[in-house]
């Protein structure tokens, strides 16, 4: 007769009879404290997705800008020593000397990455976005579904560079959706969320940002249906996890405090 699953607990599952507690990934729990445990527990070593690496190095973006004849030898080295002094990346040094346009520098990053790129967004593509994710969601992953293929569970997002990789792989860990990015520059970004609205896809979508451990495993435990499959990643300073069980999928965000007191 099978007993709980969290190590700590002494209960046996019924043999007969309405069996109640909750089934995560498979294992029953004989109640939400025990799942909330489990969870907790799981959740203090996430599995990272991190970068994979690759056979070249990229050509920075200043050989490359060179490369393509945007800018000059004279120009480039301006901007290296503009950088020094602002700060800024260099892309965006070569942008506040005038020496690029947003497009051009866009093109290029998109060139550096291997991915493709948007100049300009219709608010609309993004007023209905598909996959469901919150704007809390997207801000903390840097990623915008504006178009899905269902067939081929192909999601095209937006992003701004650098690359948001562990992001894009967490997406497809979690959703089971392959997201395909399309870098623009910020001011495309912000005009984006600006407009940005999930659509309603007849399954509800919920999602929480929580600030520690604990609390995040009390609400995936209460997101827990009889049934239910937990799935979680984490990206940086960021945990996602994704509940999907019954008519309902929950994500829940941990977020460092440390972003909230920068935010204040």
């Amino acid at each position: 007769m099978p007993r709980c699953a969290d190590a700590t607990c002494v209960r046996w599952r019924p043999a007969f009879g309405v069996w109640g507690g909750v089934r995560l990934n498979g294992t029953w729990f004989c109640s939400r404290s025990c799942a909330a445990a489990a969870v907790r527990r799981g959740l203090e070593s996430p599995p990272v997705v991190g970068e994979s690496a690759g056979s070249l190095a990229p050509l920075r973006i200043g050989t490359l800008l060179r490369h393509q004849g945007a800018i000059t030898q004279t120009q480039l080295d301006a901007a290296l020593a503009g950088q020094r002094k602002s700060g800024l990346r260099l892309g965006a040094e070569l942008q506040r000397l005038g020496y690029v346009s947003s497009a051009t520098l866009v093109k290029a990053l998109a060139a550096q990455a291997g991915v493709s790129y948007l100049t300009a967004v219709d608010p609309a593509r993004v007023r209905q976005a598909p996959g469901g994710l919150s704007i809390d969601m997207v801000c903390a992953l840097g990623l915008m579904p504006f178009e899905a293929e269902a067939q081929q569970r192909r999601l095209r997002v937006l992003c701004t560079a650098p690359l948001p990789r562990p992001a894009l792989r967490a997406m497809a860990r979690l959703t089971g959706w392959t997201a395909e990015p399309y870098l623009v520059d910020d001011a495309v970004w912000e005009r984006a969320i600006e407009s940005y609205a999930p659509a309603d896809g007849g399954k509800a979508h919920q999602s929480e940002v929580v600030h520690d451990v604990t609390e995040a495993s009390v609400q995936v435990a209460a997101a827990a249906g009889r049934d239910a499959v937990v799935r979680y990643a984490g990206i940086g300073d960021f945990t996602w996890v994704r509940v999907e069980g019954g008519p309902t999928t929950r994500d829940v965000l941990i977020q460092p405090p440390s972003f909230v007191e920068a935010d204040l």
